[in-house]
């Protein structure tokens, strides 16, 4: 799959009020030590590299948890990759984003503001962002297509037949994108045709492909075999 892949985050010091943080602060007196109380927001969208407007939401978490202050400031590092371990993050992302976390902590400890307090919030928000690129994906198929045409078996004539045909309505859009196999602009309003995996064409584009390929252009999704 042709994708590269961006990563933001942000780090702060949250305001009460701010999801969970009353509840921990009106029992802070029951804890032992002085506390993190470390906030994970995380998501990871597939975006269309043609429009940053139409993406597709691949994960996303939201995890709170209380850390000792003396644990976390001597032994963050290790802390935090095994927090962001469940996310699949990259090694570039961990290198750039664990001393920065790590900076604010201690910044947020030393605070004159935050003076007497036992519970320190601290927030990390993480978006990653990966970049679609259908042209060259559809262009690589077509490519291992031609090179491997012996191996190319088609779909079946009743799965071709029974496919369903739908029209776009999208609200207050005129241009939808594009149809993966011809390339020409979808507009709101036209019929197309879907395949089971939910990637849709013009009807004679996805039937011509499945003659001679039961696979969907874009994500392999396998059609009966005739």
């Amino acid at each position: 799959m042709a994708m590269d892949t961006l990563y933001e985050y942000q780090i702060w010091q949250p305001e009460e009020g701010e999801d969970d943080i009353n509840f921990a602060i009106s029992n802070s007196h029951l804890l032992p030590c002085d506390c993190f109380l470390f906030h994970l927001r995380f998501r990871h969208v597939l975006q269309s590299n043609h429009s940053q407007e139409f993406h597709t939401l691949l994960n996303s978490s939201l995890s709170s948890s209380l850390i000792p202050c003396d644990v976390f400031l001597a032994s963050g590092s290790s802390i935090l990759i095994a927090v962001f371990s469940g996310t699949g993050v990259a090694q570039d992302f961990l290198d750039a984003a664990v001393p920065d976390v790590l900076s604010v902590a201690a910044d947020i400890v030393c605070n004159p503001l935050n003076a007497g307090r036992r519970i320190f919030p601290l927030a990390v928000s993480v978006l990653v962002v990966s970049l679609y690129n259908e042209r060259e994906e559809i262009g690589r198929v077509l490519r291992e297509s031609s090179e491997q045409a012996f191996k190319a078996s088609p779909a079946c004539a009743s799965a071709i037949e029974g496919l369903k045909n739908l029209e776009i309505d999208v609200h207050g859009e005129l241009l939808i994108g594009e149809c993966r196999i011809c390339l020409d602009e979808l507009m709101n309003g036209m019929e197309v045709t879907q395949l089971p995996c939910a990637h849709f064409y013009h009807r004679e584009c996805i039937v011509k492909w499945l003659e001679t390929s039961h696979l969907c252009p874009l994500c392999r999704y396998a059609m009966p075999l005739s």
